[in-house]
């Protein structure tokens, strides 16, 4: 089992949804390589906290029993306007009708509910892999280092299937610090490190399969703030603990640097 393999299981692996052989290929490869080892201990402590009591809210006593009071008093109202119950027509109509609507329903939200889904683990793949690189017992924040972007970029030649855009914004207060290889989303991508003052900037580029332009889509997750677009061909994902107006003055910033295609 590879690191493309580990990572395509890695989620079952987790929820014990594998089977004996596969969970001991994972826990092998997990011995062997000390990047998806990494990558499984910052699973594991994302599910620690969002199992964690602080995101739970607890129900308050008597609820359910106000509830269900209260559904009792809407029937009895309702069946007090109409003057009696209405017996239920056990025509197949009656029954098949509310049947294919509900089906119907399901059919369309599910594309709905799984691309949310698949976006919501994306996001937290991208803030683990920030997470992973500024973390002082790992020393992974760059595989190159260097402000010279034509130093940064003509690296990742050979390694990707791309070629990132790579911009300097150091008059901008944004200076670029170098690059690395990472795996994001079960591919793998170019992160781009910039510097704000105290804070890592890490920003995550991947080609897509058309080109494209988008506006900004923000998110805040774990106290880190990311902020995705596209252009021409390539997924931008920004992501830092800087202030949400910081990251979105660096996403102008590189957005207006990126040429498109």
């Amino acid at each position: 089992m590879n690191c493309k393999d580990t990572a395509e299981v890695i989620h079952g692996y987790l929820d014990g949804e594998l089977d004996l052989v596969r969970s001991l290929a994972v826990e092998q490869h997990l011995k062997d390589c000390p990047v998806c080892a990494q990558a499984h201990r910052e699973q594991q402590a994302l599910r620690a906290a969002v199992a964690g009591g602080s995101l739970y809210f607890n129900v308050p006593k008597g609820l359910e029993k106000r509830v269900r009071s209260a559904v009792r008093q809407a029937s009895r109202a309702e069946a007090r306007a109409e003057g009696r119950h209405r017996p239920w027509n056990w025509n197949w109509p009656t029954i098949l009708y509310p049947i294919a609507a509900a089906a119907l329903v399901l059919i369309i939200a599910q594309p709905i509910i799984m691309g949310r889904s698949g976006q919501n683990r994306l996001i937290e793949e991208i803030v683990s892999a920030h997470v992973r690189s500024v973390m002082a017992d790992t020393s992974h924040l760059t595989d190159v280092s260097s402000s010279d972007r034509h130093t940064v970029k003509p690296w990742f030649t050979g390694k990707l299937p791309f070629s990132p855009p790579v911009t300097d914004l150091s008059a901008q207060g944004f200076p670029l610090i170098g690059g690395r290889l990472d795996y994001v989303g079960d591919r793998p991508v170019a992160a781009l490190v910039y510097q704000r003052r105290q804070h890592w900037i890490n920003l995550f580029i991947w080609p897509l399969t058309r080109d494209t332009k988008s506006g900004e889509e923000v998110w805040t997750q774990k106290g880190y703030h990311i902020i995705h677009w596209t252009e021409g061909s390539m997924a931008c994902w920004a992501v830092s603990d800087v202030s949400l107006g910081d990251l979105r003055l660096f996403q102008q910033l590189a957005r207006a640097g990126t040429p498109p295609g």
